[in-house]
């Protein structure tokens, strides 16, 4: 009967250590084939989406760029303006700019995008600010003084800072 085991032994354990042997060797053969699949679907979707990407960063900064005042004054005001009319045509302006853009947030980091969403507020809130201070008869050319002056005196913009990190971004990319 013992012998009868040994004999049993002698010829399961070889075949027991085949299996596992096989085992290891394909289960590790399909992982690699796994990350091999997964690499490659990585690079066929960055060589897509990069180029959107670099699309909605380039399309932020340009968003960016047209809010700034002294940009942003001189496409919306025309001669002729009050106050009251500058000051509703630049919040008009800045709001259809940002809901042009808006669907770049996909593309970029949240950071990215919570800085932008802040430039564009402070904007509106310098805006409305120095609105607030002109009475809305006035020439538009008063209301464009001042917030020249006011977004002039600022050391960072949050425009400026929005555009550094926008920059930043796409540099880490390359």
């Amino acid at each position: 009967m013992i012998e009868f085991l040994l004999d049993i032994a002698k010829i399961a354990i070889p075949g027991v250590l085949v299996l596992l042997a096989t085992y290891y060797v394909l289960n590790n053969l399909l992982k690699n084939e796994e990350r091999n699949r997964y690499y490659n679907l990585r690079k066929e979707t960055a060589k897509t989406l990069n180029p959107i990407r670099l699309t909605a960063y380039e399309r932020l900064a340009l968003f960016l760029e047209r809010i700034q005042p002294d940009s942003l004054l001189l496409r919306v005001q025309q001669n002729g303006m009050k106050a009251k009319e500058l000051h509703l045509a630049l919040l008009t302006t800045i709001r259809e700019e940002f809901e042009h853009n808006v669907t770049q947030q996909i593309y970029v980091s949240n950071d990215v995008w919570i800085v932008t969403k802040n430039a564009k507020e402070s904007i509106v809130q310098l805006v409305n600010t120095c609105a607030s201070e002109v009475p809305d008869d006035l020439p538009a050319i008063e209301l464009s003084k001042i917030i020249i002056e006011r977004y002039g005196s600022i050391e960072t913009t949050p425009v400026d800072m929005a555009l550094n990190m926008l920059k930043s971004e796409v540099k880490s990319f390359y």
